[in-house]
């Protein structure tokens, strides 16, 4: 291995020693801050585990669990209050799950932006580095997720299930060949969709979609001094967001005896809550490939009347 190879592995072993360290120091200072309420959405009711210890574990969690697929990731729905000294650990931990995709983006691009290269490049970090700390189940994605941290509460939380909804992006053939590369797993799904790709002008258009699985929003009203500033000052909109994805608790900073905001406590999905939807009328996208599971389409040519 090069040298360069070499300083970029020992810059993603000590990012990821720093990333472990917070992701223990969050986890505890959440589980200390018992005398402020927590809430979480129940799986399990027969479950003696306390709310505030389950979020502490699932946004502490960076390995893959026993019983967890490879293409699933640890939720948890719920608000958590939180003290000012776990706030500022929550910030720490944030910063050092940036500092560690950093590296490991670096890392990869030492390797190549091809599948094949990024399947060595992550072999080769399972095999030696993780091997040799006795990770190697580390799962990147909960590694890289950033914590949800609110220094005012919202004074309203309202929880819903979006379903059967789709991710789409429209882009060139050269730009969609890269996304697939960088935003996907790589499957044979994808190596299929890339090669049609490469046969198409560098120039056409062509939409990736995919169907997203159910997931849970948070729609956040805010008290009236700050919705007076977020539509004035849309720099303010990232910081007092109107609606965001929970996959993991929100943690909020609450003063001793404050309770938490008012909010929905949701129940977990089932299949019985789809519903069914009219096909739209203006439906304007056809696949491009035959191949099953492929994410290709392109724009339907609209019909031209005489």
């Amino acid at each position: 291995m090069s040298n360069i190879k070499t300083a970029a592995r020992l810059a993603v072993r000590d990012a990821l020693l720093s990333l472990m360290d917070h992701a223990r120091l969050f986890c505890d200072a959440v589980t200390h801050d018992q005398d402020l309420p927590a809430w979480v959405m129940e799986q399990d009711h027969q479950s003696l585990v306390s709310a505030r210890e389950k979020a502490a574990h699932a946004v502490s969690c960076l390995t893959y669990q026993d019983d967890q697929q490879r293409q699933q990731t640890v939720k948890l729905t719920g608000l958590i209050g939180i003290s000012d000294n776990t706030l500022v650990l929550g910030r720490l931990f944030n910063q050092s799950k940036a500092d560690f995709k950093a590296a490991m983006l670096h890392y990869r691009h030492l390797f190549g932006e091809s599948i094949k290269m990024t399947d060595f490049s992550s072999k080769e970090l399972r095999d030696g580095l993780l091997g040799h700390m006795k990770i190697q189940h580390l799962h990147f994605v909960q590694c890289y997720r950033q914590i949800k941290l609110f220094e005012e509460a919202p004074a309203r939380v309202g929880f819903s299930w979006a379903s059967g909804t789709h991710g789409t992006v429209r882009l060139s053939a050269e730009a969609a060949i890269q996304h697939l590369k960088d935003k996907f797993t790589p499957s044979q799904v994808i190596l299929n969709d890339i090669k049609q790709l490469e046969q198409m002008p560098k120039d056409a258009v062509v939409v990736i979609k995919r169907p997203l699985a159910p997931h849970l929003r948070a729609n956040l009203s805010w008290p009236d001094n700050i919705e007076t500033l977020r539509r004035s000052d849309k720099t303010l909109r990232t910081q007092y967001p109107g609606q965001i994805n929970t996959p993991l608790p929100l943690f909020l900073l609450l003063s001793p005896g404050q309770p938490l905001p008012e909010f929905n406590a949701i129940k977990p999905w089932v299949a019985g809550m789809k519903q069914e939807r009219l096909q739209r009328r203006d439906t304007c996208l056809e696949k491009l490939s035959d191949h099953p599971g492929s994410f290709l389409y392109i724009p339907r040519q609209k019909e031209v009347t005489i």
